[in-house]
C-alpha cells in the first residue's frame, strides 16, 4: 500500500509556479505559503508527470488512510510502495534499474500535482533546494509575478 512520509525537505507549498527541464533536468519554482520564492531541482529524472488534484483524489483519500497524522496536502514528500515505480518499471521493460527510483510528490495548496521519479544512486545525489535570491543571475520574485526565473545579463538581439 502506498504511503507519504517527510522527505528532508519540510516546506508549505502555496502555488507551483512554473515547471521546467530537459535532458533528465528539471526545476520546479514555487511561492510558500510565507510568500517566499524558491526552486527545486531534480537531476536523474527518469520520468514525471503533472495533474490537477482532482486527478489524484482516490489516491489522496488513500494515502490519509497511511500516512501519519502532521502531514499536510501541500508540500514534498517521497511516496512508499509506490506503483508508479511499479508501472515506470514495467514499461521501461528491464532497460533501467527501477531499485534506484525514487518517487517524489509535490503538492501545492491551488490544485498542482507533480509526480517525479529520480534515480538516487549513490553517486548522483538528491535534489536541491534554493531560494529563488540566493540563485546566480536569477531575478529574485519573477516566479511570484508569474514569470519564469532567467538571467539578468540577458541582452536583446
Amino acid at each position: 500500500m502506498q504511503r507519504l512520509r517527510n522527505c528532508q525537505f519540510i516546506i508549505d507549498i502555496e502555488m507551483i509556479e512554473n515547471i521546467s527541464g530537459a535532458n533528465q533536468v528539471f526545476e520546479i519554482i514555487f511561492t510558500t505559503t510565507d510568500k517566499e520564492v524558491y526552486k527545486f531541482i531534480f537531476t536523474h529524472v527518469w520520468d514525471m508527470r503533472c495533474s490537477i488534484e482532482n486527478a489524484s483524489i482516490d489516491r489522496f483519500c488513500e494515502f490519509r488512510k497511511n500516512t501519519p497524522v502532521g502531514t499536510v496536502d501541500n508540500g514534498v514528500y517521497i511516496v512508499e510502495n509506490s506503483e508508479y515505480i511499479k508501472y515506470f518499471d514495467s514499461e521501461a521493460s528491464g532497460t533501467l534499474p527501477a531499485e534506484d527510483l525514487t518517487h517524489y510528490i509535490l503538492c501545492d495548496r491551488i490544485d498542482t500535482v507533480v509526480d517525479i521519479l529520480v534515480c538516487e544512486d549513490h553517486r548522483w545525489g538528491m535534489p536541491r533546494l534554493m531560494p529563488c535570491n540566493e540563485v546566480e543571475g536569477v531575478i529574485t520574485h519573477a516566479a511570484s509575478n508569474g514569470y519564469n526565473c532567467f538571467p539578468h545579463d540577458i541582452t536583446e538581439a
